[in-house]
């Protein structure tokens, strides 16, 4: 609505089935195509599960180790194939997984298969109360840089890991701020309440973390 206000609210917005097949959503937009974003930011849906074995059928996470086709996948699964699919090589994503993606044994599958098409950059835990009141689900925030066609993998390289204790939000999902040497809700220069999260931190301390690996997007 506020780019509509400042008149461009139409302008490459696309509302459609991001997970159908490619043909179908360039029929809309005709530049929504593989490998051609330097930058996508996310937070799919996490519940339910895709049956349809026409939509299944486009994506490799939707196939089991032998290569057949599975009876149903999770949607956030298939988002993190569509996502890389669509990213330019060396372009970057940052999108929000339930933590199960990260550490559950039954999606190793996941892990491995991301391994191979991007670089992990990092992996932020937030905290629980996060996304509350609308759900407590345990969520990461993973940032990803796709690898370059004829890119070298590494061995080895590290990664920033970090976890969220502060959020902002209290268990019923209100917001929390912080308070001055007087009891009072600090506010910022501009008179505006500041929350009591720990995610600047942390965004600090991995553009610090970024400037020493001297990543290619940092440069």
């Amino acid at each position: 609505m506020n780019m509509i206000i400042h008149d461009d609210g139409h302008t490459n917005v696309i509302s459609t089935d991001s997970l159908k097949d490619f043909s179908e959503i360039k029929q809309i937009h005709k530049d929504f195509q593989p490998n051609s974003f330097d930058l996508i930011l996310t937070n799919p849906p996490f519940a339910g599960e895709i049956h349809e074995r026409p939509i299944l059928n486009e994506y490799e996470l939707a196939k089991n180790e032998k290569g057949k086709l599975r009876n149903k996948t999770e949607r956030h699964i298939l988002f993190i194939e569509r996502a890389l699919n669509l990213i330019k090589p060396g372009g970057r994503l940052a999108i929000v997984l339930p933590q199960g993606v990260l550490n559950n044994t039954n999606m190793a599958y996941i892990r491995s298969w991301l391994f191979d098409k991007a670089r992990i950059l990092a992996v932020v835990g937030l905290h629980v109360n996060t996304f509350k009141p609308h759900t407590g689900t345990k969520t990461s925030v993973l940032f990803l840089q796709k690898w370059g066609e004829r890119e070298k993998l590494p061995k080895d390289y590290p990664i920033f890991m970090a976890v969220s204790k502060k959020s902002g939000k209290d268990n019923s999902g209100d917001y929390v701020f912080k308070k001055d040497e007087n009891g009072e809700v600090a506010v910022d220069a501009k008179g505006n309440s500041l929350l009591d999260y720990d995610l600047d931190e942390i965004a600090d301390k991995f553009i610090d973390f970024a400037k020493k690996e001297g990543f290619k997007f940092w440069r």
